[in-house]
């Protein structure tokens, strides 16, 4: 419900349900009276945090006072971190501050007074990007602001940041210094290479701490402890020690990764754990399950709006269901081996389900890389960065051989990500809807309960749900407008080919064309681009087009200002383009590179005609009609993102659109649309769709009709976006 509900519920509906939780219990209806609970309680959490955002957002430039609770990330301009509020009505929220020329000893665990300037947490919504607000609801944040004075009250680093400031200054030029920070502080430095490293080889839950490591480390300590009791009969206390000994270790190292929200779900698993083991009660798999799930929603029933958290869930349940399916029976070196290898290939073909839904592609290297770097991590890598990270508190500053020797055990796994980065190991599959994502998940969780006596069908059931998906699917025209805030981009599809005109914004460290952008091609499944039209040389519609060439090597670039890449002039775009018409146009009388030396395109597909117009002012729009006077269109794109010195009424009236696009930021500092093209608009009667209120805006282009497509208006993603 909380990640396909198209609204939010009002506040009638918490009143009904406090009232059903009575009947229920009246009745003894013990599973509805917990469900309404639950609902109950996560519908008071949602309203909290909009009640105190509203009322953040109500102060003008407040003084607050909070702590410092990440490690800074330092950009060209400013420093960004999270900085919870200690005091006042706000208490406990998060926000997410941005700080220019911040002092060099900021640092995580100090104490500030900040006079902020806050905006409500909003943030460009595409398919196949991060999910900006849900964070914001997950993680408890309630406004991005920006530092305007500061006075510090306790200026010491705890401890987290202390280490990893020591780690920066002993080891930060080593190769694998990133992945020594996010294995042993959850920090991940990673460049680009390495975060497409750990797509292509679905490594990525190996890099990011959680429960599998919490608990890797819980299951090391505990042996050790065990181990220590079988010595001598003086060490017979370690064996009631152990579980409290490991949890320790689990709580520490979960310290280290500042208590990310993965951490404190295994920390509460494991303490669950723990108390059933000194209460000498065991529980069947489908309860501990069960428990597990009630306690953490319990614990933050916001949580239920995170990806992550269902997917752990979903993994926890495959682990419980494959022990329970496949015990070990073999307890020899080699049965131990063959059970593992079959527990590695069952998940993570089932794993490949929500990857589906969620990611829309197939790592073919998952199963090689997780058999290989699963053991390798668990047995070598994790347990001796611990063991560094406790030599490094134990000797002098100046000895580094201990990293090192880490670097050395880090380096298949760095040199193995950079492989499959390079060879771009990542089979990308048009997005999927939930209903196919489902179907799969259904029939490869049927591996499970077929007989062991046919393993002939089990290959065949565990191949049909990758033909379907695989089957050819006839393909269409699309136009997508892509939210990328205050810049345009816009992509023609025809299958897996596709034509992109501008690639969004480059705003000092952020950068559109990489965070939106791209993923939304890949997102699209877009294999070939073959035509990257940059309209002008505005830096919010040329982005970091050099990504985009750099990802499709063969695309043709059109662009009538110097790129430094091999490029050719707007006119000389073809008339057509697979079986759509293409026309273009750039104005003789404006030379320069500004807004009107924009190129204007015009695209014809399956009888519907598109006009994109760049930045264009009136005075190319009345050029534009003189060279075309019998010029119509059915899609228009606002001229300068809906300036009021753009789309005039007579050219609005002329060329008669029945769809007016635009693409614009929230609450921009422009303006835009301005209310004089909205009035013009209305005038005329043109619809309007604008990516700060619909986000990316998607059209199904066929003979008969246009299927529009908002994102923010769609059941997935979730509701939350749609505040």
């Amino acid at each position: 419900m909380s990640l396909f509900s198209p609204i939010v519920p009002a506040l009638l509906w918490l009143i009904f349900l406090l009232c059903l939780i009575l009947i229920c219990i009246y009745y003894r209806l013990l599973f509805f009276t917990g469900l309404c609970c639950a609902l109950s309680l996560w519908l008071w959490q949602v309203q909290q945090h909009q009640l105190h955002t509203a009322q953040l957002l109500g102060l003008s430039d407040p003084w607050l006072k909070g702590q410092v609770v990440s490690i800074r990330q330092q950009d060209q301009d400013f420093s960004r971190f999270l900085w919870q509020i200690n005091e006042g009505p706000q208490q406990g929220y998060l926000l997410r501050l941005r700080w220019q020329d911040a002092p060099e000893l900021l640092g995580q665990g100090q104490d500030w007074w900040l006079k902020v300037r806050c905006k409500a947490v909003r943030a460009p919504a595409n398919p196949g990007s991060v999910h900006i607000e849900a964070n914001a609801y997950v993680v408890g944040i309630i406004g991005n602001c920006v530092v305007k004075d500061a006075l510090v009250l306790d200026s010491v680093w705890d401890h987290r940041q202390q280490l990893y400031q020591r780690l920066q200054q002993k080891i930060g030029d080593q190769p694998s210094f990133s992945l020594i920070t996010a294995f042993t502080l959850g920090e991940r430095p990673f460049s680009d290479e390495l975060w497409l490293g750990l797509q292509a080889t679905a490594l990525g839950h190996l890099i990011s701490i959680s429960g599998f490591h919490i608990g890797l480390l819980f299951g090391w300590v505990y042996g050790l402890m065990l181990c220590f009791a079988k010595l001598h009969i003086n060490l017979l206390w370690c064996r009631k020690a152990a579980p409290f000994v490991a949890f320790t270790a689990a709580w520490y190292y979960s310290l280290l990764a500042g208590f990310a929200i993965p951490t404190l779900r295994a920390l509460l698993a494991l303490a669950l754990a723990v108390y059933l083991m000194q209460q000498h009660r065991r529980l069947s798999y489908s309860q501990s399950w069960l428990l597990v799930c009630g306690l953490l929603l319990l614990l933050n029933p916001l949580w239920v709006m995170s990806i992550s958290f269902w997917l752990t869930l979903y993994a926890v349940a495959l682990i419980f269901l494959f022990v329970w399916s496949y015990p070990l029976t073999d307890r020899s070196y080699w049965g131990i081996l063959k059970q593992g290898l079959k527990f590695q290939a069952v998940m993570t073909l089932l794993m490949s389900a929500p990857t589906l839904l969620f990611f829309h592609g197939i790592a073919p290297l998952a199963l090689l890389s997780n058999l290989i770097f699963v053991p390798w991590c668990s047995l070598l890598v994790i347990p001796y960065l611990l063991i560094a990270l406790l030599l490094e508190l134990l000797l002098p500053a100046h000895i580094v051989w201990h990293w090192q020797l880490a670097d050395l055990l880090l380096a298949p796994l760095h040199h193995w990500l950079l492989y499959g980065a390079a060879m771009d190991y990542w089979w990308l599959l048009p997005a999927q809807t939930v209903f196919s994502a489902f179907c799969v998940a259904s029939l490869l969780l049927a591996l499970f309960f077929l007989p062991a006596a046919a393993p002939k069908h089990r290959i065949a059931l565990l191949l049909l749900p990758f033909v379907v998906l695989l089957w050819p699917k006839i393909a269409q025209w699309q136009l997508h407008l892509i939210d990328v805030g205050q810049g345009t981009a816009v992509l023609l599809q025809k299958g897996d080919r596709g034509l992109l005109y501008d690639v969004g914004p480059v705003y000092g460290s952020f950068n559109a064309t990489e965070a939106y952008v791209l993923p939304y091609l890949h997102y699209q499944g877009i294999r070939q681009l073959d035509y990257l039209v940059l309209s002008h040389p505005d830096t919010d519609h040329t982005g970091a087009f050099a990504e985009v060439l750099k990802a499709y090597p063969k695309v043709r670039l059109i662009a009538d200002f110097e790129t430094g890449f091999s490029q050719r002039p707007c006119l000389y775009l073809p008339d057509r383009y697979l079986d759509a018409e293409l026309w273009s146009f750039r104005s003789k009388n404006q030379l320069k590179e500004g807004n009107d030396s924009s190129c204007v395109l015009a695209i014809k597909t399956a009888g519907w005609q598109t006009l994109l117009t760049g930045d264009i002012g009136h005075s190319v729009e009345a050029e534009l009609l003189i060279d075309q006077p019998n010029l119509k269109t059915d899609l228009l794109l606002l001229g300068h993102h809906g300036s009021k010195s753009s789309s005039q009424l007579n050219f609005l009236s002329r060329v008669q659109p029945l769809l007016a696009l635009n693409s614009a930021a929230a609450n921009n500092a422009y303006g835009h649309p301005s209310s004089e093209v909205l009035g013009r608009l209305a005038l005329l009667q043109i619809p309007l769709l604008n990516t700060a209120e619909q986000g990316a805006v998607r059209i199904e282009i066929t003979e008969q009709q246009l299927h529009i497509w908002p994102y923010r208006q769609q059941p997935l993603p979730f509701w939350l976006q749609k505040q």
